[in-house]
């Protein structure tokens, strides 16, 4: 590569850069997803798809309408009337140079043609089907998000939750030294007291990492600028609402989900495939007509016209038109198979999801519980340290326990909000759910 062409290609990746987005510094679920949307390229693929539909259906559509067509032509020609089957036994038979003009209007229109019906019908079905694909990417890039964002609040609830435990065992530590250099407590009990502050350092050092990756992700899935320069604060992404009844979910979900109505709208536009080319057995009625001026130049001519009807009937094609049945028919079972096993995927999928928030929820009611414990045994250990009727054991044990209380909490917390991400999906809700 020439050092010219790799210079085109940066200051083709900077520009490219350049158009995208900066996050804004405190970065809502509603923003996250407003960008995505907009930006997404899987979005925009299925965009592509959806354009070149449409343009097949303005073809197929065209057939229908009529046809109109504007010829013009001068010549300046010889003619051999030998040659054309004219006998001059005395002459040549070369006639000419002569001048010939000719300049009309050409109308044509299909008065019946049920392949073309049938066919424009079909293609327009398919257009149905990208249309809801396109609504489907939508979907699923919601979905994206959602999760992205919630692996984000998750890392950074994890880091707030390690600094306030670094709070509480530097107090510890503080209040062990002075005990310590009272001469009432003991020096190894300033040692544990100390282990805990380092121990809980370094995971604080780990999740700020991990909260940090988190947040390159989440740009990156949003086609924003690459940077890490914000934060992440919107709870909307766990989720809010009942679960309602299974089979009512079921049925909304085979209603509003993009990507069943596409696998309806392909078996209807392989069912009107197969109509379309049995059509071509039957005959089919077009109408012609030309209206123009003819002569030998544009100033010497007459005016012209001609008014044709045609029926073609189809008679025997050999086996051509048997075969292309055969053919739409097999494509049609196979897209009859696909919706079938699209209906059977999205109930499971619903009711997987909802037993999955029913689990979360539990989940979230337990380790709350357990925080509210865990914070009571550390008050009253600290209490009973602080009058010298144990020692700081006990206290450090405390603080873990209210650890592990905490980690239970965000996980079960993150565990809601991704359950309940992944019913809004499975209902075909997600975008309308959280992008508000």
């Amino acid at each position: 590569m020439t050092p010219n062409f790799i210079l085109l290609v940066l200051i083709a990746a900077f520009a490219r850069a350049a158009d995208r987005p900066t996050l804004p510094a405190n970065l809502t679920l509603n923003q996250a997803l407003a960008i995505a949307l907009a930006n997404s390229t899987v979005i925009r693929s299925a965009q592509a798809g959806l354009d070149q539909a449409t343009g097949r259906y303005a073809q197929s559509r065209a057939t229908r309408l009529p046809q109109v067509d504007i010829g013009l032509r001068q010549n300046l020609q010889t003619v051999n009337l030998i040659g054309v089957g004219i006998p001059i036994p005395s002459a040549t038979g070369k006639l000419g140079p002569f001048g010939s003009m000719d300049a009309r209007i050409f109308f044509s229109q299909e008065l019946l043609n049920f392949e073309h019906r049938r066919s424009w019908e079909s293609v327009r079905a398919q257009e149905d089907s990208s249309r809801f694909l396109v609504n489907n990417a939508r979907e699923l890039v919601s979905l994206n998000v959602v999760v992205s964002y919630l692996e984000a609040l998750r890392a950074k609830a994890t880091r707030d939750t390690l600094v306030e435990q670094i709070r509480l065992a530097t107090e510890l530590y503080k209040l062990t030294r002075e005990r310590t250099d009272q001469g009432v407590a003991a020096e190894l009990d300033a040692v544990r007291a100390m282990q805990p502050v380092n121990s809980l350092e370094q995971q604080r050092q780990e999740a700020e990492q991990n909260y940090i990756a988190a947040k390159l992700n989440l740009a990156n899935i949003l086609q924003a600028r690459v940077s890490s320069d914000f934060d992440v604060t919107d709870s909307a992404a766990y989720g809010e609402g009942t679960i309602p009844d299974r089979d009512a979910a079921v049925q909304a979900a085979i209603a509003s989900r993009s990507d069943y109505r596409a696998a309806e709208a392909n078996v209807k536009a392989a069912e009107l495939k197969v109509r379309s080319i049995k059509s071509t057995r039957l005959p089919t009625i077009k109408a012609m007509f030309d209206d123009g001026q003819m002569g030998n130049s544009p100033v010497h001519n007459l005016n012209t016209y001609k008014l044709q009807g045609a029926i073609d009937i189809p008679v025997f094609t050999g086996g051509r038109t048997r075969g292309e049945i055969d053919e739409a028919q097999g494509a049609l079972r196979e897209a009859q198979i696909t919706l079938d096993q699209s209906r059977s995927q999205i109930e499971t999928e619903v009711l997987v999801a909802i037993s999955g928030v029913e689990w979360a929820l539990k989940q979230v009611a337990t380790s709350a519980g357990n925080v509210n414990l865990s914070r009571q045994e550390l008050e009253l250990s600290r209490a009973r340290f602080s009058q010298g009727i144990t020692d700081n054991t006990e206290v450090v044990n405390a603080q873990d326990r209210l650890s592990r209380a905490d980690d239970a909490t965000i996980r079960a917390n993150y565990t809601l909000g991704l359950a309940r991400a992944n019913f809004a999906r499975a209902v075909g809700v997600a975008e309308t759910t959280y992008h508000k």
